[in-house]
Protein backbone atom coordinates (compact mmCIF):
# COMPACT_ATOMS: atom_id res chain seq x y z
CA UNK A 1 0.00 0.00 0.00
CA UNK A 2 0.99 3.25 -0.41
CA UNK A 3 -0.14 7.22 -1.00
CA UNK A 4 2.32 7.32 -3.78
CA UNK A 5 -0.16 7.22 -6.30
CA UNK A 6 1.58 6.57 -9.49
CA UNK A 7 2.71 3.26 -9.97
CA UNK A 8 5.70 4.39 -12.51
CA UNK A 9 9.39 2.99 -12.48
CA UNK A 10 10.28 5.09 -9.18
CA UNK A 11 7.80 2.93 -7.44
CA UNK A 12 8.88 -0.48 -8.46
CA UNK A 13 12.20 0.42 -7.78
CA UNK A 14 11.27 1.15 -4.36
CA UNK A 15 9.18 -2.06 -3.87
CA UNK A 16 11.98 -4.01 -5.15
CA UNK A 17 13.93 -2.40 -2.33
CA UNK A 18 11.43 -4.22 0.51
CA UNK A 19 10.72 -7.11 -1.35
CA UNK A 20 14.92 -7.89 -0.99
CA UNK A 21 15.14 -6.94 2.22
CA UNK A 22 12.01 -8.91 3.71
CA UNK A 23 13.41 -12.05 1.78
CA UNK A 24 17.17 -11.90 3.05
CA UNK A 25 15.67 -11.51 6.52
CA UNK A 26 12.73 -14.00 6.09
CA UNK A 27 15.30 -16.26 3.49
CA UNK A 28 18.57 -15.35 3.72
CA UNK A 29 20.17 -18.30 1.48
CA UNK A 30 18.06 -17.16 -1.42
CA UNK A 31 20.51 -16.78 -3.90
CA UNK A 32 19.11 -15.25 -6.60
CA UNK A 33 15.21 -13.48 -7.12
CA UNK A 34 12.81 -13.85 -10.19
CA UNK A 35 10.14 -11.65 -10.44
CA UNK A 36 6.48 -12.55 -11.78
CA UNK A 37 4.14 -10.05 -12.98
CA UNK A 38 2.44 -9.08 -15.87
CA UNK A 39 3.51 -7.01 -18.45
CA UNK A 40 1.44 -3.36 -18.09
CA UNK A 41 4.52 -1.36 -20.04
CA UNK A 42 3.69 1.96 -17.77
CA UNK A 43 3.75 -0.31 -14.14
CA UNK A 44 6.52 -2.84 -15.23
CA UNK A 45 7.86 -4.07 -18.98
CA UNK A 46 9.49 -1.27 -19.92
CA UNK A 47 13.15 0.11 -20.62
CA UNK A 48 13.68 2.26 -17.31
CA UNK A 49 12.77 -1.08 -15.42
CA UNK A 50 14.63 -3.92 -16.84
CA UNK A 51 17.82 -1.56 -17.25
CA UNK A 52 17.43 -1.14 -13.36
CA UNK A 53 17.03 -4.61 -12.97
CA UNK A 54 21.11 -4.63 -14.65
CA UNK A 55 21.85 -2.71 -11.51
CA UNK A 56 19.44 -4.87 -9.14
CA UNK A 57 22.61 -7.01 -7.73
CA UNK A 58 24.83 -3.60 -7.23
CA UNK A 59 21.56 -2.01 -5.38
CA UNK A 60 20.37 -4.51 -3.51
CA UNK A 61 22.99 -7.64 -3.12
CA UNK A 62 20.79 -9.83 -4.49
CA UNK A 63 20.37 -10.77 -8.48
CA UNK A 64 17.20 -11.19 -9.70
CA UNK A 65 15.33 -12.07 -13.53
CA UNK A 66 12.13 -10.84 -14.27
CA UNK A 67 9.32 -13.39 -16.25
CA UNK A 68 6.24 -11.36 -17.86
CA UNK A 69 3.48 -13.27 -17.96
CA UNK A 70 -0.01 -12.28 -20.12
CA UNK A 71 -1.14 -8.20 -19.65
CA UNK A 72 -4.38 -7.89 -18.00
CA UNK A 73 -5.96 -11.39 -18.42
CA UNK A 74 -6.76 -12.28 -14.88
CA UNK A 75 -5.55 -15.44 -14.30
CA UNK A 76 -2.53 -15.16 -13.12
CA UNK A 77 -1.68 -16.24 -9.23
CA UNK A 78 -0.60 -12.95 -8.55
CA UNK A 79 -4.33 -11.66 -9.90
CA UNK A 80 -6.05 -14.10 -7.58
CA UNK A 81 -4.28 -12.60 -4.53
CA UNK A 82 -5.00 -9.30 -5.56
CA UNK A 83 -8.59 -10.28 -6.48
CA UNK A 84 -9.29 -11.76 -2.92
CA UNK A 85 -7.42 -8.96 -1.06
CA UNK A 86 -9.64 -6.23 -3.09
CA UNK A 87 -12.91 -8.51 -2.03
CA UNK A 88 -12.23 -8.37 1.81
CA UNK A 89 -11.47 -4.81 1.57
CA UNK A 90 -14.81 -4.54 0.28
CA UNK A 91 -16.75 -6.51 2.09
CA UNK A 92 -14.98 -5.41 4.97
CA UNK A 93 -16.13 -1.64 3.71
CA UNK A 94 -19.41 -2.26 3.20
CA UNK A 95 -20.41 -4.22 6.87
CA UNK A 96 -18.70 -1.98 8.95
CA UNK A 97 -19.68 1.04 10.83
CA UNK A 98 -18.74 4.24 9.58
CA UNK A 99 -15.89 4.57 12.16
CA UNK A 100 -13.76 1.62 10.71
CA UNK A 101 -14.37 2.26 7.09
CA UNK A 102 -11.11 2.32 4.25
CA UNK A 103 -10.72 5.87 3.15
CA UNK A 104 -7.18 6.30 2.86
CA UNK A 105 -4.22 4.20 1.72
CA UNK A 106 -2.86 3.99 5.49
CA UNK A 107 -6.44 2.44 6.30
CA UNK A 108 -6.09 -0.37 3.42
CA UNK A 109 -2.86 -0.93 5.23
CA UNK A 110 -4.34 -1.25 8.71
CA UNK A 111 -7.31 -3.43 7.72
CA UNK A 112 -4.36 -5.62 5.78
CA UNK A 113 -2.20 -6.25 8.57
CA UNK A 114 -4.55 -7.11 10.72
CA UNK A 115 -7.39 -9.21 8.68
CA UNK A 116 -5.38 -10.74 6.21
CA UNK A 117 -2.67 -13.82 5.84
CA UNK A 118 -0.87 -11.83 3.12
CA UNK A 119 2.23 -9.77 3.56
CA UNK A 120 1.27 -6.28 3.38
CA UNK A 121 3.97 -3.24 3.06
CA UNK A 122 3.26 0.34 3.35
CA UNK A 123 5.63 3.06 1.54
CA UNK A 124 5.16 6.52 1.48
CA UNK A 125 5.65 8.68 -1.07
CA UNK A 126 8.94 10.30 1.08
CA UNK A 127 10.15 6.85 0.75
CA UNK A 128 10.03 6.54 -2.43
CA UNK A 129 11.96 9.72 -3.41
CA UNK A 130 14.37 9.16 -0.93
CA UNK A 131 15.13 5.69 -2.60
CA UNK A 132 15.24 7.57 -6.10
CA UNK A 133 17.55 9.62 -4.36
CA UNK A 134 20.05 7.18 -2.91
CA UNK A 135 20.19 5.04 -6.13
CA UNK A 136 20.64 8.04 -8.20
CA UNK A 137 17.86 6.54 -10.61
CA UNK A 138 16.60 9.93 -12.27
CA UNK A 139 20.89 10.41 -13.00
CA UNK A 140 21.08 6.92 -13.92
CA UNK A 141 18.01 6.81 -16.80
CA UNK A 142 19.48 10.33 -18.06
CA UNK A 143 23.07 9.34 -18.43
CA UNK A 144 22.38 6.31 -20.76
CA UNK A 145 19.08 7.45 -22.35
CA UNK A 146 17.69 4.28 -21.93
CA UNK A 147 13.94 5.11 -22.98
CA UNK A 148 14.88 3.19 -26.88
CA UNK A 149 16.84 0.41 -25.17
CA UNK A 150 15.02 -2.84 -25.84
CA UNK A 151 13.83 -2.24 -29.18
CA UNK A 152 9.97 -4.12 -29.73
CA UNK A 153 10.27 -4.83 -25.60
CA UNK A 154 6.60 -5.74 -25.48
CA UNK A 155 7.15 -9.29 -27.33
CA UNK A 156 9.90 -10.09 -24.82
CA UNK A 157 8.63 -12.00 -21.44
CA UNK A 158 11.74 -13.10 -19.84
CA UNK A 159 14.60 -10.78 -19.17
CA UNK A 160 18.34 -11.89 -17.52
CA UNK A 161 20.59 -9.73 -16.69
CA UNK A 162 24.12 -10.37 -17.43
CA UNK A 163 26.16 -7.49 -16.24
CA UNK A 164 25.44 -3.82 -15.48
CA UNK A 165 24.06 -2.51 -18.77
CA UNK A 166 23.65 -5.70 -20.63
CA UNK A 167 20.68 -8.24 -20.77
CA UNK A 168 19.52 -11.34 -21.87
CA UNK A 169 15.60 -11.09 -23.39
CA UNK A 170 13.81 -14.13 -24.57
CA UNK A 171 10.19 -14.38 -26.06
CA UNK A 172 9.52 -17.15 -23.55
CA UNK A 173 11.07 -18.29 -20.26
CA UNK A 174 12.78 -21.20 -21.29
CA UNK A 175 13.37 -20.26 -25.41
CA UNK A 176 16.88 -20.96 -26.84
CA UNK A 177 16.43 -18.08 -28.81
CA UNK A 178 18.23 -15.12 -26.72
CA UNK A 179 18.38 -11.47 -27.73
CA UNK A 180 21.38 -9.92 -25.96
CA UNK A 181 20.92 -6.04 -25.41
CA UNK A 182 23.65 -3.82 -23.95
CA UNK A 183 23.03 0.10 -23.09
CA UNK A 184 26.30 1.93 -25.01
CA UNK A 185 27.44 5.05 -23.04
Amino acid sequence: CSDYLERDVEFVHSVQRVIVEYIQSVYPGVKKLNYVSDGAPQHFKNNKNIFNLTYHYTDFGLPASWTFCATAHGKSAVDGIGAAFKHRANRHTLCSNSSSVILTPEDLYKFARHNNEINVFYMNRTHIKHNCERYDLHDRWKQYRVEEWIKQIRSQHQFDPIGIKKVECRRTSCSGNIETNEVNN
